[in-house]
């Protein structure tokens, strides 16, 4: 390799090199913005509306995180990104005009989330929805022991997961059991996600260490 090809070849590394810096940089700024923050990002009150008998594609009008609610629907869940009949999704994020499919006859009920303080009672903070809870604000930050509380069946397990704001798994793990605890360990500025099964008795218990 000649002397001109080594230096464009460390020149062309270099500009790789400061363009990836560049993109991290940018992205770490971005959701480090106060305005990009997940309790800065609420949506518009809605209620999606399906009266046709078979599945209907809707656009979300305003983006941002929702608290939603499944009122009532022909299946089983009310639409594919939305929660079974009954139960309520909290935290879920949706962008402006993303596509979303709701189930037969369904309606489902769309409040921008607030993230609210979770009350404590001796020592220990009640999860009791599927969805993203904010860490840092809804509860703080620090040492958990996690297990379920309701009559648990063998059938019943609850996914969690620890996320970034902009959906980078850090942790994921599950509880099958009344008898099953986990230790956790979970800082601020991110989510919490819990995903619950078909029983709607049972909760998520975080006892701080």
């Amino acid at each position: 390799m000649t002397k001109k090809k080594k230096l464009r070849y460390k020149k062309l590394k270099f500009l790789l090199l400061l363009l990836i810096l560049i993109g991290l940089g940018l992205g770490f700024k971005s959701w480090n913005n106060p305005k990009n923050h997940p309790d800065k990002q609420s949506g518009k009150s809605d209620t999606l509306i399906n009266e046709s008998a078979s599945e209907q594609k809707v656009k979300i009008k305003v983006g941002g995180y929702y608290d939603l609610l499944a009122v009532k629907a022909d299946a089983l869940v009310a639409g594919r990104e939305f929660p079974i009949v009954g139960q309520k999704t909290v935290g879920q994020f949706f962008k402006k005009n993303q596509e979303v499919t709701l189930s037969p006859n369904a309606e489902v009920e769309m409040v921008p989330s607030q993230f609210d303080k979770i009350t404590v009672v001796n020592n220990e903070i009640r999860l009791t929805d599927s969805g993203n809870y904010l860490i840092g604000k809804q509860f703080p930050a620090g040492n958990y022991e996690l297990s379920l509380a309701g009559p648990v069946t063998v059938r019943d397990s609850v996914q969690l997961i620890v996320q970034t704001f902009s959906g980078k798994t850090k942790q994921e793990f599950s509880l099958s059991s009344g008898i099953d605890k986990l230790s956790l360990t979970v800082s601020k500025n991110s989510f919490l996600r819990i995903k619950m099964g078909l029983n709607q008795e049972l909760a998520v218990i975080l006892k701080a260490k």
